[in-house]
């Protein structure tokens, strides 16, 4: 029986994916395996439908349950077929003839499940799994899998790219087994087997059927008249079809013999068994469609036959839909449904015309903003509104004039994506809203975007509502630092409304509309593509990693079709202004231009740009050839970075380049304030003498500092009597402002580098009792909370292998428990003698528990593979230099005489330093040594140890400098204290260490291991000049000590 069910399921089947699969479910005792047919309701069904029809009959016989999904929304996506006012009446036009069609093959309706795509596809779940697969899938991988069912133009519409998507998670949604379509869909049902699982789905089974040729050759379709057979066809235009049809000999129904096509899929299907086949001019029935093949191949049956028998059984099938539609009502559908088609409709349609949403129903976040907007007082005295909007936004106030004589007030929009963390940036555009929202008649709008940097590959999906949310927070809070207005204001996340059925359905409209080249060009995609728009050339790897090779960025649909959900979010929150850097703006414009005017009751909005900051340092280190420096930007927290060390290292590097407004304190660090790291930041930053043109510590002064002066309040900047004393920058006239004069200074030599960026330092700081950060440091909830909710937003590493080894670890203290549980008192109390015994005290007085007590791996067992690569199987110790001296057989080698105490003692080390570090320095430093790799022989002397060095090329000079690792007499060095390495510790209290990694160093490293070659990639020099492998930071045992390179050292340089 479990084999019967399998023969009927794949009977006429081109293709079975997930075979294996299939038959598992169907050996399962009580098995009844679920599928589903799906149909976009485009053009008339034809007579090929049968097929599929057919096959879900044999599906329903094994006890499947069945759904046919009418695919509404998916028909919207193909617009060069049909608006959507045309497709809800399609939709009601193609369940009345296929049910028409289960009924002629004798099959109830009662067994079968009919949907339509619009009753899930604008679920809030359903657009959750949208925006997650257009996130992964490359532009080349939606276009290759849509290159069968969609019709292919010159600059295609987008919808074509997001139609194969749709498809793959319609088998998810309808909780089906199994995916039934023509074997045109295979790239769908292929995109599907790829990435539906990096969603969390299971792999779907995917049956295909073959394509009926059409009657003149190729595929049957909708779409061409001549090739198809109309399920309301009368008789005689059937018999006239088929009689003018393409049959020749010697060709079979897989090779596009259309007649045979019919014979071999429809028809035989129904044939009862024993009756059989009775073909014109031949003398037998034939009971299988082999039989009639064959001897048509060999010139036995006539095709003239094989036309009549064809025609006699197509028209006996279409008797039953036909009789359906003598109904008066069902010929009116027809005629509304397809007006091109049958020249006359009673509906009024508009071809161009955008549709009507399915529910007026609006999210509530958008109806509280509604209300809140409603209930504002209106714009009493338009010039002062005016003289407001041109003194924040010169140039604005006539078009601002024309939309007064249409509105009595405003909202406006302005819109982040939180990437990273909010930073000192975010302060230019927030202090112009806060202005302005004082304002009577004006709504301050911020919307967190944080499902467009889920699009962008910056956020995990898990994380996107957190990372909203501290953002949300930290920039309400700077609006408030800024003196905003809160009744006239709403910070607002993208997923609060992002996810609505409204707002899903007025993306599918744009996305029908908009070609790809549009796309592109406003996307931020085009800053990166060189090839004319030719998506096709962009590459991505199965990790949606960049391949660093090429100078095109791989695109993903999600970033393509950014523009799209921009634009729909300025007509869902009815935007009048739409505020925005200069870049932004010119291509928002263009988009907004050409696809605006297809939404009714939509307005132009006006778009104002806002200064930005640059950058605080120069791209690549080139700064001789800079004509600008880049905006600044956000980025991921280099501590939280999940990839490799080099993205680390990266992340790392770009993190000093922009000035957070909140961010975690540094290992060991107290500072619990607004614009943390700033003071090593702004000494890093790039500030050129003389230069104003590009200088982003004078950009702070411009757009951030001299803005939050007081009416009259002079700028001032602290200098030393030896400088010239304190310099009072402020405006005499109207034609010198302060931030002329302050250029003025600057450029010849009056102000200097040297006194701007601490005034700037200290003006920003919370030592400024007037600063933003301490007015942003009141209007932000406790420390403790941030934290929270930074962590949340931010979620930190997590080791692969921890659970696994933790839980290892736990065994063995409930082992070790057992064998140790002593209950009285005396027993316990000599359990806390050994206890002391078995420790020791450190110089700083931190209790440090002794390795040979922590038996996690011994040197003389195998390795488990969790413990490969521990540093902490390296024996790193502080030894003292004594004496410093030329290798006698090289002169790039020295030779030192190194003190680890008296446990250790001496050891003699070779280093290759010899004009790259000067000899005195070397003498009497207290150095940082690996002493447990093999001892080795170098030009006849043995090294028994060797010294750590941070290695870097010069900027300036392009030179190789070298810097040993040491420790300052500051921090107590002891001769051979052992230094291993911690997994990042978020408080001072550092003395509580994982287990995970507190072992014992191996006792002598084989070279074999290959293990300190495995280490020293990762092993690098941290934005705060630690040195870390990976995740791990070099510190003494109990983490009161840390290893500091010197500020010279820059991020990233290699330790070895």
């Amino acid at each position: 029986m479990e084999v019967d069910k399998y023969t009927l399921i794949v009977r006429n089947l081109q293709e079975v994916v997930g075979d294996d699969e299939l038959q598992n479910l169907l050996k399962k005792p009580n098995s009844s395996v679920s599928v589903y047919w799906g149909t976009a309701t485009t053009g008339r069904p034809h007579i090929a439908y049968f097929v599929p029809i057919i096959k879900l009959a044999d599906m329903l016989k094994t006890g499947a349950k069945v759904t046919v999904l009418f695919a509404d929304l998916h028909a919207y996506l193909d617009n060069m077929k049909a608006p959507w006012s045309l497709l809800c009446l399609r939709t009601k036009y193609y369940e009345a003839v296929i049910k028409g069609m289960f009924r002629s093959i004798c099959v109830p309706l009662d067994r079968l499940h009919f949907v339509r795509g619009a009753d899930y596809q604008l679920t809030e779940e359903y657009s959750m799994d949208v925006y997650r697969l257009m996130a992964l899938t490359s532009v080349h991988d939606a276009r290759k899998a849509g290159a069968e069912v969609v019709k292919q133009v010159n600059n295609p519409l987008v919808s074509g790219l997001l139609y194969p998507l749709l498809q793959a998670l319609d088998e998810v949604h309808l909780k089906v087994d199994i995916q039934f379509g023509g074997v045109d869909q295979r790239k769908i049902f292929m995109l599907a087997e790829k990435y539906l699982p990096h969603l969390g789905h299971k792999k779907r089974i995917h049956l295909m059927n073959p394509m009926v040729p059409g009657l003149t050759g190729g595929k049957m379709s909708s779409s061409e008249i001549d090739s198809k057979i109309d399920l309301l066809d009368p008789p005689e235009f059937v018999a006239s079809k088929l009689a003018s049809s393409v049959c020749p000999p010697n060709m079979t129904a897989e090779q596009g013999n259309g007649v045979l096509a019919f014979l071999k899929y429809v028809i035989f299907p129904l044939v009862p068994t024993k009756i059989g086949l009775s073909i014109p001019r031949t003398p037998k029935p034939y009971f299988n469609y082999n039989e009639v093949e064959k001897d048509y191949l060999m010139n036995k049956i006539p095709s003239d036959s094989l036309r009549s028998v064809v025609t006699d059984c197509l028209n006996g099938l279409l008797v039953t839909i036909q009789d359906d539609f003598k109904d008066p009502k069902l010929q009116e559908l027809v005629r509304n449904a397809y007006p091109t088609v049958e020249g006359n409709s009673s509906v009024n349609v508009n071809l161009e015309e955008v549709p009507t949403m399915f529910t007026n129903e609006k999210p509530t976040i958008l109806q509280e903003i509604d209300n809140r907007f409603n209930d504002m007082p209106k714009i009493t005295d338009q010039s002062i509104l005016l003289d407001s909007f041109e003194k924040e936004f010169v140039g604005c106030k006539s078009l601002l004039e024309k939309r007064l004589n249409q509105t009595n007030r405003l909202r406006c929009l302005w819109s982040v994506t939180p990437i990273g963390l909010p930073h000192l940036g975010h302060s230019i555009p927030m202090r112009s809203l806060a202005r302005l929202s004082r304002l009577y008649g004006v709504y301050i709008i911020v919307l967190v975007n944080n499902i467009s940097a889920h699009l962008r590959g910056s956020v995990s999906w898990d994380v996107i509502k957190q990372r909203g949310e501290f953002c949300r927070v930290i920039l309400t809070g700077l609006f408030t630092a800024l003196g905003g207005n809160l009744n006239q204001f709403s910070c607002i996340l993208g997923s609060d409304f992002q996810l609505h059925s409204e707002y899903m359905l007025n993306f599918y409209r744009l996305v029908s509309l908009v070609p790809e080249t549009d796309c592109l060009i406003s996307s931020k995609l085009s800053e990166f593509d060189n090839t004319n728009h030719n998506l096709d050339t962009n590459i991505i790897n199965n990790n949606n990693e960049v391949i660093n090779e090429s100078s095109i960025r791989p695109s993903t649909l999600g970033e393509l079709l950014i523009p799209c959900l921009d634009l729909i979010d300025t007509i869902q929150l009815s935007a009048d202004i739409r505020l925005a850097s200069i870049q932004q703006i010119q291509k928002r414009q263009i988009f907004q231009s050409k696809f605006l005017r297809h939404f009714p009751n939509s307005f132009e909005t006006i778009h104002l740009t806002h200064p930005i900051l640059s950058s605080l340092q120069a791209p690549n280190n080139q700064i001789g050839d800079l004509s600008s420096f880049p905006p600044m930007k956000s980025c991921p927290l280099s501590s939280r970075c999940t990839g490799p060390a080099s993205a680390k290292t990266l992340a790392a590097l770009i993190e000093e380049n922009y000035l957070p407004l909140i961010e975690p304190p540094l290992p060991g660090s107290t500072e619990k304030s607004p614009l943390p790291g700033l003071k090593r930041r702004i000494k890093r930053a790039f500030c050129q003498p003389n230069n104003v043109d590009i200088n982003p510590i004078l950009d702070i002064c411009r757009w951030v500092l001299i803005p939050d002066l007081s009416p009259g309040e002079p700028f001032i900047i602290t200098r030393s009597e030896k400088n010239g004393g304190p310099l009072h920058i402020q405006s005499q006239s109207c034609t010198l402002n302060e931030w002329d004069l302050l250029k003025q200074y600057y450029s010849n030599g009056t102000l200097h580098p040297g006194d701007l960026k601490p005034t700037v330092e200290y003006l920003l700081s919370v030592q400024n009792i007037h600063s933003l950060a301490n007015r942003l440091k009141q209007s932000l909830p406790d420390w403790d909370e941030l934290m929270l909710l930074l962590n949340d937003a931010f979620p930190l590493m997590k080791s692969h292998n921890n659970n696994k080894v933790n839980t290892k670890l736990n065994k063995n203290n409930s082992v070790l428990n057992k064998m140790g549980h002593k209950s009285s008192s005396d027993n316990h109390h000599q359990e806390q003698q050994q206890q002391q015994q078995h420790q020791i005290t450190s110089s700083e007085g931190c209790f440090v528990p002794k390795l040979s007590d922590i038996k996690m791996s011994s040197p003389s067992l195998p390795v488990n593979p969790t413990d490969e690569l521990n540093p902490n199987r390296l024996d790193i110790r502080i030894g003292l230099i004594l004496s410093v001296k030329i290798h006698p057989n090289a002169d790039s080698l020295f030779i030192e005489e190194v003190d680890f105490g008296p446990s250790i003692g001496k050891r003699t080390v070779i280093s290759g330093l010899v004009g790259l570090y000067p000899m005195e320095k070397l003498l009497n430093c207290y150095a940082v040594f690996v002493i447990n790799l093999k001892p080795v022989k170098i030009r006849g002397i043995e090294s028994q140890a060797m010294l750590l060095c941070a290695s870097y090329t010069e900027k300036s000079t392009s030179l190789l400098k070298v810097q040993p690792i040491h420790l300052t007499n500051q921090q107590n060095p002891i001769l051979g204290e052992r230094f291993i390495f911690h997994p990042f510790i978020e408080t001072s209290n550092s003395s509580s260490l994982s287990s995970l990694w507190f072992r014992e160093p191996d006792q002598l490293l084989s070279s074999k291991t290959k293990l300190w070659e495995q280490l020293c990639p990762d092993l690098l020099t941290s934005i705060d000049h630690y040195i870390e492998w990976r995740h791990l930071r070099l510190g003494s045992i109990c983490g009161n000590k840390w290893i500091i390179v010197s500020d010279d050292v820059p991020p990233g340089s290699t330790v070895r």
